[in-house]
């Protein structure tokens, strides 16, 4: 349980500064943090609820202190949430039956596939939702060519922010320095 506790506080910390701050748009851990709650908190329920925990904090912060403008009011929650929360809960679902043993080719994958489900998700719902596309064919393509830039900078964030805390989570609680070497939860 202790080990437990350590994560769970030190995810939703990770999550909620890689957010708040300065980095490169959609360069972030989230995705990374996601993938690897998955695999190492048993309660899969806990690792599901863990990263939205950490996103919803961060968008408590940000939408009421960096963004405040856009809002008119103190904001708990906004409208595109569904879709961005979505995502990760599906990400994890997929981190959950995938990450059963690391391997840097899993790890790889998972995160390749974890950036795709987020933009592909997020970006319907945007498209969807709000006002700034035609409800059109040509609106949903508009809408996913202009969020290109931001899904090549998830994927190297996810990309580096795996390698960084999968191969950190390997050498902590495994003590072993090869991040290569099949290491299973058991």
């Amino acid at each position: 349980m202790k080990k437990n506790l350590l994560l769970i506080v030190l995810f939703v910390a990770i999550i909620f500064l890689g957010r708040i701050l300065p980095h490169p748009y959609n360069f972030t851990p989230l995705i990374a943090v996601t993938l690897l709650s998955s695999y190492s908190i048993s309660n899969k329920f806990l690792a599901i609820i863990i990263p939205v925990v950490g996103f919803w904090l961060s968008d408590l912060f940000m939408n009421n202190h960096i963004y405040a403008g856009y809002f008119a009011d103190f904001t708990v929650f906004n409208s595109g949430m569904i879709w961005t929360y979505g995502a990760i809960v599906l990400v994890a679902l997929m981190g959950s039956s995938f990450l059963n043993k690391i391997t840097t080719g899993k790890v790889v994958l998972a995160s390749l596939s974890g950036s795709t489900i987020f933009y592909l998700i997020s970006n319907f719902g945007v498209w969807a939702f709000s006002p700034m596309y035609a409800k059109t064919l040509a609106g949903v393509v508009q809408c996913y060519s202009l969020a290109l830039p931001f899904y090549g900078t998830s994927l190297m964030g996810d990309l580096v922010y795996c390698a960084l805390l999968f191969g950190a989570y390997q050498l902590v609680f495994f003590k072993i320095p090869n991040f290569l070497t099949l290491q299973s939860k058991t």
